[in-house]
């Protein structure tokens, strides 16, 4: 790959370990020869600061999918440094920070297309989202008070599929496997996979089983009234961080981006070895 002309590092995390894994960085890149800054504030509008070739993510899994959306958009090569627990979107941990900056300096990464999804809210009558939502991970549906059942059709294409009596429903990407569905009992996809992967959360039904679906399938949710609860609020999450309340009669619809993240690996971090070192096989 080509030797980045600039890198940004996010460092969101303000506390004294972040702040000396940023200097470590900032250092290593400098005595690399390569140009690097802290990514922030005052840079994201910069027309130069604002557009790095690589942005390194310092943190864990959480910190790579708050910035996913603004990368994909901005076809930014984004890097994880994993500073929390699993880690299984990162390039690196922070003991290999030398090893990473010195793949930088000579080109020696890969970049994975990862897929993502485009997830619209809907009323009844049919006006959307101006924008879609954008989801590394999934998109959950839930009712909003923990402990309460939801009832959702979920439509393929236009087709009915099952009505799920759950807690909730996941649609993960592949990328997204390892991650919420996985807990919930859904497959360990491969992340160059083109599918999706439907999942029940804690459904009612024994029957009701997670579904691997073509990434090229439409799929629609629409929330149900259940057993004469219509003022109980359901809301859906993307990436499970901002939540948003949807109304029963409005549905979600969940589709393939357009876009894809573009997701840096480092030699010999093939998806199996991560496989075996983040869950212990």
């Amino acid at each position: 790959m080509q030797v980045p002309s600039s890198i940004g590092i996010l460092a969101p995390a303000r506390t004294p370990d972040a702040a000396g894994v940023l200097q470590q960085v900032l250092h290593a890149c400098e005595n690399a020869g390569l140009v690097a800054y802290e990514y922030g504030r005052n840079t994201r509008n910069d027309p130069v600061l604002g557009r790095p070739d690589i942005l390194v993510c310092l943190g864990g899994d959480g910190t790579i999918l708050a910035a996913a959306a603004e990368a994909a958009q901005r076809d930014i090569i984004l890097a994880g440094i994993n500073l929390g627990h699993l880690g299984f979107l990162s390039a690196c941990g922070r003991e290999e920070i030398a090893a990473f900056v010195a793949s930088l300096a000579s080109g020696d990464y890969a970049v994975e297309s990862r897929s993502m999804l485009s997830v619209e809210q809907c009323g009844m009558d049919g006006g959307c989202t101006k924008l879609p939502y954008l989801a590394l991970n999934e998109l959950s549906l839930m009712r909003d008070q923990t402990g309460k059942m939801i009832d959702v059709d979920v439509e393929l294409d236009g087709c009915l599929l099952n009505r799920y009596h759950a807690d909730g429903v996941l649609v993960a990407t592949p990328t997204g496997s390892t991650a919420y569905s996985l807990s919930a009992g859904g497959p360990l996809l491969w992340p160059s996979a083109g599918v999706m992967c439907l999942t029940p959360i804690c459904p009612h039904s024994l029957t009701s089983r997670p579904v691997v679906l073509p990434d090229n399938v439409e799929i629609t949710l629409r929330p149900r009234e259940r057993r004469g609860r219509a003022g109980e609020s359901l809301i859906f999450s993307v990436d499970g961080r901002d939540t948003h309340p949807i109304a029963l009669n409005e549905t979600l619809t969940i589709r393939k981006a357009d876009l894809a993240l573009r997701l840096l690996t480092l030699p010999h971090s093939d998806f199996a070895s991560r496989l075996r070192a983040k869950l212990g096989w």
